[in-house]
């Protein structure tokens, strides 16, 4: 029952564009003890299925530009394909320290972001 809770909040998070996918690799791995490799396969099937609903809402919406949409995809499945034949040569705790560092980046900038945005609502 947790694992559907977990899943159901983090698939509304993915589809609002707040970035889950992050929140499921670290519940894989910490709450499920999958390996880094694995829960980040996981995390990308389940990305697929839980976006695929919401990127059909922002077409509607006029929010996605079809013509923005193919490049992204194509570039996107260039990027995973070369990815998973890259994992199979490199140490596994790799990818672990990578995801970590760019979890934290991307926190911080979110941070700074929203600093900057406060201070000038504020002038």
């Amino acid at each position: 029952m947790i694992d559907m809770i977990a899943s159901f909040l983090i698939a509304a998070l993915m589809g609002m564009g707040v970035g889950g996918g992050g929140l499921l690799v670290i519940y894989l791995t910490l709450c499920r003890n999958y390996d880094q490799i694995s829960a980040q396969g996981t995390n990308l099937i389940f990305f697929l299925c839980s976006v695929t609903a919401s990127v059909f809402i922002h077409i509607s919406k006029r929010k996605i530009k079809i013509s923005q949409l193919v490049p992204m995809a194509l570039f996107g499945v260039a990027g995973t394909l070369m990815t998973s034949c890259l994992v199979n040569f490199i140490n596994p705790k790799i990818p672990r320290i990578m995801l970590g560092v760019l979890l934290i980046i991307s926190g911080v900038i979110t941070i700074i972001k929203s600093f900057r945005k406060n201070n000038k609502e504020n002038i």
